[in-house]
């Protein structure tokens, strides 16, 4: 699994937040996260760096493939906010075909000529930096971020499914799924942070303890 740190955030600090590389190693799962390029460690899903990141991308993978013995059937890209944008371009750009994609704290849309990809967004409905009801971005040249619902309907047309089942699995989780695995998944209450991981600084809201991001991400391999 490909783990894509939020805007501004180091690896380790991705890491120590949501435990992956830990817990992918305890479960026999190849963890990799690196690194936004510049100094404003950013990823590049909007023409707003210079940085060609989706090459950067494909040649890790295929680096990890040839080199790791990744499986190339069973790779899943994960990000959080800037990262979880990069990871939803990334599925839509690249020629890898992608086992799943998952985002949290962000909220993306499927670009044209996407293929179908399974996707599941996780998403705050108090987060105060990528908004659940969508909204402008304040960084100058970043594109609004879409409205969760709408944008997990949109990815889910592109799977083939109009139709989605909303239950509610936790106090403040609910999840909306379509029959052909897109899932929005809602955290009543939460913020811009990692449900199951490490509390953040109090500015970024909640850090739920009812829904585990990174368990649903090693499920998927």
């Amino acid at each position: 699994m490909i783990g894509l740190p939020g805007y501004g955030q180091t690896p380790e600090q991705f890491a120590a937040q949501s435990q992956l590389p830990a817990r992918a190693m305890a479960a026999g799962v190849l963890a990799v996260l690196p690194q936004g390029a510049g100094p404003a460690r950013s990823w590049n899903f909007s023409g707003t760096t210079g940085y060609d990141d989706l090459a950067f991308l494909s040649t890790l993978i295929t680096r990890l493939v040839t080199t790791e013995c990744a499986d190339p059937a069973r790779v899943v890209m994960a990000g959080i906010s800037d990262g979880g944008d990069m990871a939803g371009f990334a599925a839509c750009s690249l020629q890898v075909r992608f086992r799943a994609v998952v985002t949290v704290a962000a909220s993306t849309e499927p670009r044209p000529n996407c293929r179908p990809i399974r996707i599941i967004a996780v998403h705050g409905d108090a987060d105060p930096l990528d908004p659940y009801g969508g909204g402008a971005d304040s960084r100058r040249g970043y594109p609004a971020t879409p409205p969760a619902i709408p944008a997990i309907a949109a990815w889910a047309a592109l799977d083939g499914c109009v139709h989605a089942i909303a239950s509610v699995i936790a106090p403040h989780i609910v999840t909306t799924t379509y029959s052909c695995g897109a899932q929005l998944v809602t955290v009543k209450g939460g913020g811009h942070t990692w449900p199951g991981g490490s509390p953040v600084t109090a500015s970024l809201g909640v850090t739920t303890s009812e829904y585990d991001a990174t368990a649903t991400i090693l499920g998927l391999i």
